[in-house]
């Protein structure tokens, strides 16, 4: 994966205004499974906002197959929490109302699914800082998430611990690595890139730790891996989240000895590097599920960050949009026109800031101003409707979830409209005929 050039703003009044408090005063919230599959887990919310879902990129993943992917979002506010259902299939309901965005101000039951959650919010203050920058080396952010993202990795950066950055693919993860490499005492090292998705099984401990010669079939020279490589620099793990498991304690003891022993050598080599990873799935629910070593996950999440996705910043779209304008065009004046503007604030961008840059491109050299030319909108309904591009989890609570939309129905109409006889013909509970029917209902 190769980052794009964002070019350099010299007057940061671009996109910030003159003074902006460093700061934001917030109430932490405390979120309690109190029904369903999950019941007992606990989570805390202390930065700018957390999703619930079904799904892999849920901040807090929910074995409830009546639960959406990313299912709802709770975001901190000065007074209060504000809750958002994400479109979900079945809703999300407070008392019996069916809630799209309200903003709660006192601890708070919610239902989802066949799960519920108890908000607590916490009495005393939380400050959460913000950087008084709209970017982070090349990575542009004037909303308050992305600001507090850049003052964490801001302190994250002067030193070396291990960083890990999870969020959607085309967040603009790797432009933040090689951002905290650039911002960081070793910036005049080497930045070394590694995608772990995309190399062999076979190969991979090769690549990142080396061979001899005639350490296997094909290894005709001496190779030093990709941690040698990065000595001195910063080595970027990229998809860390596919890395094979039996990989993973290997990887996990090159990072606590900061030594390496290619393959076919009996002696073992000191690096001195530093590791920033990033994945988009969220691996403390991998972790969780025993999809990926627990001892490596806290030790890749010393300093542990969550790119926001595109959606979730809109404040951020126009002042990325005029930088990419201006590095597609060579003008350091270009404007995005308003029309345009509109157009681009009202997407959605499954793709994040690569899906943007694209249209940006697209835009300079074609001159189009219709969504039809400009805008992809092929991807989503194809991963929608094809699970074998979902990750096998997520794929099987939407199966379930279209299995009961067509099965419901179709045994409620054989038992001409009566609930009763329709959970005696389904063989099932009649408690949960009635939820699964309510569920189903609200889509």
């Amino acid at each position: 994966m190769r980052s794009r050039r964002v070019p350099k703003v010299t007057d940061a009044t671009d996109f910030l205004p003159t003074t902006y408090a460093s700061s934001l005063r917030l109430r932490a919230v405390n979120i309690e499974v109190t029904a369903g599959p999950d019941t007992g887990r606990r989570a805390r919310l202390d930065r700018p906002s957390l999703v619930v879902g079904g799904g892999a990129t849920a901040d807090l993943q929910l074995n409830d197959a009546a639960v959406s992917r990313e299912h709802l979002r709770l975001t901190l506010a000065p007074n209060g929490i504000r809750l958002r259902d994400e479109g979900s299939s079945n809703g999300t309901w407070i008392g019996g109302i069916r809630i799209t965005d309200v903003l709660l101000t006192t601890d708070t039951a919610v239902e989802l699914g066949t799960s519920a959650l108890l908000l607590k919010l916490e009495s005393g203050p939380l400050d959460l800082p913000l950087s008084t920058q709209g970017r982070f080396g090349d990575a542009i952010g004037v909303s308050e998430p992305m600001r507090h993202l850049f003052a964490l990795l801001e302190r994250a950066a002067i030193s070396d611990v291990t960083v890990l950055l999870e969020g959607e693919s085309g967040a603009g993860k790797e432009v933040l690595a090689r951002a905290i490499h650039t911002t960081s005492p070793r910036k005049d090292g080497p930045f070394v890139t590694v995608d772990c998705g995309a190399i062999p099984a076979s190969l991979i401990e090769s690549e990142l730790f080396g061979h001899e010669k005639g350490a296997f079939t094909g290894a005709n020279e001496a190779r030093p891996g990709l941690f040698e490589q990065a000595n001195g620099g910063t080595l970027f793990l990229d998809e860390i989240g596919e890395l094979p498991l039996d990989m993973q304690p290997k990887l996990l003891r090159v990072l606590e000895q900061r030594e390496v022993r290619p393959l076919g050598s009996t002696q073992v080599r000191p690096v001195n590097v530093r590791v920033v990873a990033a994945t988009n799935r969220r691996l403390s629910e991998a972790a969780h599920k025993h999809e990926f070593r627990r001892d490596l996950f806290y030790r890749l999440a010393v300093a542990r960050v969550t790119v926001p996705p595109l959606r979730e910043r809109a404040d951020d779209i126009l002042p990325i949009a005029r930088a990419f304008l201006r590095s597609a065009t060579g003008s350091a004046t270009a404007e995005v026109p308003p029309d345009f503007s509109a157009m681009l604030a009202a997407y959605r961008w499954p793709g994040n800031v690569r899906e943007l840059r694209n249209v940006i491109e697209r835009y300079a050299l074609l001159g189009v101003r219709d969504a039809g030319g400009l805008f992809d909108h092929s991807e989503e309904p194809r991963a929608a409707d094809d699970l074998s591009r979902l990750p096998y989890h997520e794929a099987k609570k939407r199966a379930i979830e279209r299995f009961e939309a067509e099965y419901l129905p179709k045994v409620l109409e054989r038992a001409g409209g009566v609930v009763a006889k329709a959970a005696d013909l389904a063989d099932v509970a009649r408690p949960s005929f009635y939820r699964m029917l309510e569920r189903i209902r609200g889509t």
